[in-house]
């Protein structure tokens, strides 16, 4: 019987295969809201990886997706920042060593966004409000990591991450409670996501502007943007953020004095949540119509 002993190109392409479909069933629990089962399967495979210097690329590629679910891990669970820190500025570190411009564009975006939840979720755990009027700086570190993300990626012409960018850009402007910035951000990220066919990163600029109609009072427009932002959600098929498009309508309907659709909604959250394993998500999540009315306060 002859043997056989792959050549090295053969057994790199069969270790970036793995290294793929790692990502892809990563990937594809992350968006059905296992977030555990995500997690477990991103540190196992970094694990399996670590101290191979020449896999650096597929280690990097690993550690935004592990990322991007420590994110929404943080939002949703409220837990701790650490290791969402710790591994995305190990992302950058490989990334800048390797020069690679897309892998630092995408960890700058991520630790944008890590200080943005983080601060958010420090505000609502001390039950204050997460917006913080222009000069306080609450949101300074966000907004340039955001910048500078965009700069890169306005440079390598990626569209998807141009239209993140313009996104988080919004929130934070929008947290500092610049309202009319925010809306030019949210209307570029919708634009760019129309032009090219991005359903998921359409869904949140669309959302966070009927937050912006519900702040302004505009009910019928609120509920107009919330149900395409919904829409949108399901057509991306990510799960973890659904329970917050239900919430929204409820408080959409709320104020609009129908209970019954509202009913409906808290109804429809508490279940995918509790699909996720999420039980006090529903109840942990401030009534926005509220969070709003702190915020005015604090004006």
């Amino acid at each position: 019987m002859q043997s056989f002993t792959p050549t090295h190109e053969e057994f790199t392409k069969r270790y970036a295969t793995a290294i793929d479909t790692l990502c892809e069933i990563a990937r594809a629990y992350f968006f059905s809201g296992r977030l555990n089962d995500a997690q477990r399967l991103l540190r196992t495979s970094l694990q399996l990886i670590e101290g191979s210097e020449r896999e650096l690329q597929h280690r990097l590629k690993l550690l935004i997706l592990y990322g991007q679910v420590l994110v929404v891990n943080l939002l949703i669970t409220r837990g701790s920042a650490d290791l969402l820190f710790s591994t995305i500025l190990n992302a950058k570190q490989i990334a800048e060593a390797a020069h690679d411009q897309q892998g630092i564009a995408d960890a700058l975006s991520l630790l944008g966004q890590a200080h943005n939840f983080a601060t958010l979720v420090a505000s609502l755990k001390n039950s204050v409000s997460p917006f913080s009027p222009q000069g306080q700086g609450k949101y300074d570190e966000a907004l340039a990591y955001q910048q500078h993300a965009l700069e890169l990626r306005e440079a390598l012409h990626d569209t998807r991450g141009i239209s993140e960018s313009y996104f988080q850009i919004g929130v934070v402007y929008e947290r500092a409670q610049q309202y009319d910035r925010s809306q030019e951000y949210y209307t570029k990220a919708r634009q760019v996501a129309d032009q090219h066919g991005y359903p998921f990163e359409k869904t949140e600029p669309t959302r966070h502007s009927s937050i912006h109609a519900l702040r302004q009072g505009n009910l019928d427009q609120a509920l107009t943007l919330a149900l395409q932002a919904l829409s949108l959600r399901e057509e991306a098929r990510f799960k973890p953020y659904l329970p917050l498009d239900h919430l929204l309508l409820r408080d959409i309907y709320e104020a609009k004095g129908d209970t019954a659709n509202a009913q409906s909604h808290i109804e429809i959250a508490s279940t995918i949540a509790s699909e996720m394993g999420l039980t006090t998500l529903v109840s942990s999540m401030p009534n926005m119509r509220d969070l709003l009315a702190t915020q005015q306060e604090g004006t």
